[in-house]
């Protein structure tokens, strides 16, 4: 039995999964705000006492005691932690590999301070350079470390395994589907502060990076657009009305002899910075062929978005659905169950383990 644990800044979310003949079996999950749900979500006011409640309240709903588990895979977020892959000299000495990788860290990847501590993953040999390794590296701070597993200890778990946000989501759906022979898959996941964006294949370089735009954002816009409330303007953006408001404002209304003034939107924002990333990638990967983005996370389900990103980056977009890979007995809902992938990510580790 594993338990995936995503902390996030809106909720935080857990699943627990096992594995058996037939592949993973969904046993439990379930979610809890990490803020005061009597006021309007402010990620400035968040404090780590209210975290470590919100995970208490979550496992008595799961009826999991935190002490009795054994398997626990947890992850540091994207701000926290640097992935970057490298092209290293194919050796049988894992030592000087070692020793490599702390070099070429150092020159890749920023990290405060001299507490740094990396770890790295061999992905295979090189296609195009069969003298290198393709390695994938991970690189954080011990200070950075520390502070999540006293979280952990708070929460009364027995820390396991501390992967990276990035990997986690998409691992998702890698462990189980593979990564495509051509091109590469897009992994899109919309927090409630910000996303993460993760670029990689079988042939393609891994890549991930930060999008500081996320579903507060569009709640905000619809708050001052609308001139309505938090709550009200959280509600309204999953609704089909909100689609229709942003076509308005990005004047994409049609009708006989019409005519609108195109206004930049929260949707073309995070497009833009989508496409920017995508760009950056090309350059550096040399690699353009996108099979397809999956959108996941808890602001994934905002009506219309997966469909514009679609249209305006002409690349197949879908809300990935997590659990429709699992064996179980419960309801999917798509726009529901897609938040958890980040913790399935991580329970699927915990079982590889």
């Amino acid at each position: 039995m594993s338990i995936g644990i995503d902390i996030g800044r809106y909720e935080i979310k857990a699943v627990q999964l096992n594995k058996s003949p037939k592949g993973y079996q969904l046993v439990n999950y379930g979610s809890e705000p990490v803020y005061d749900q009597s006021k309007d979500f402010d990620p400035e006011r968040l404090s780590e006492e209210k975290v470590i409640e919100a995970c208490k309240q979550l496992m008595a709903k799961m009826k999991i005691n935190p002490k009795r588990v054994r398997t626990l895979t947890s992850g540091l977020s994207n701000q926290l932690s640097s992935i970057r892959q490298l092209k290293m000299v194919n050796t049988d000495d894992e030592e000087e590999l070692k020793q490599s990788l702390q070099f070429e860290a150092r020159k890749h990847i920023p990290m405060d301070g001299t507490d740094a501590l990396m770890d790295f993953q061999i992905l295979g040999e090189d296609v195009r350079e069969m003298d290198k390794l393709n390695v994938l590296l991970v690189a954080s701070t011990q200070r950075n470390l520390n502070n999540h597993l006293k979280l952990l200890r708070n929460m009364n778990f027995r820390p396991g395994i501390v992967d990276s946000e990035a990997i986690g989501l998409a691992n998702s759906y890698v462990i189980e589907h593979g990564l495509p022979e051509d091109g590469a898959n897009v992994f899109l996941n919309i927090g409630a502060v910000s996303s993460v964006l993760v670029v990689w294949g079988r042939q393609a370089q891994f890549f991930a990076r930060d999008i500081q735009i996320g579903g507060l954002h569009f709640t905000r816009e619809i708050m001052e657009k609308k001139e309505i409330g938090y709550k009200e303007a959280d509600d309204f953006k999953r609704s089909p009305a909100f689609t229709d408001l942003v076509d308005k404002l990005a004047g994409s209304a049609t009708g006989d002899f019409s005519v609108s003034v195109a206004e930049h939107t929260i949707y073309d924002n995070l497009v833009d910075e989508i496409r920017r990333s995508l760009r950056y990638y090309i350059k550096e990967a040399n690699e353009s062929f996108f099979q397809k983005i999956m959108v996941m996370g808890g602001s994934a389900g905002i009506n219309g978005l997966s469909d514009f990103i679609s249209n305006r980056l002409n690349v197949a977009a879908e809300i990935y659905n997590p659990f429709a890979q699992l064996h179980h007995d419960v309801m999917e809902d798509g726009e529901t169950s897609t938040k958890y992938a980040t913790a399935i990510g991580y329970a699927m580790r915990g079982l590889l383990e």
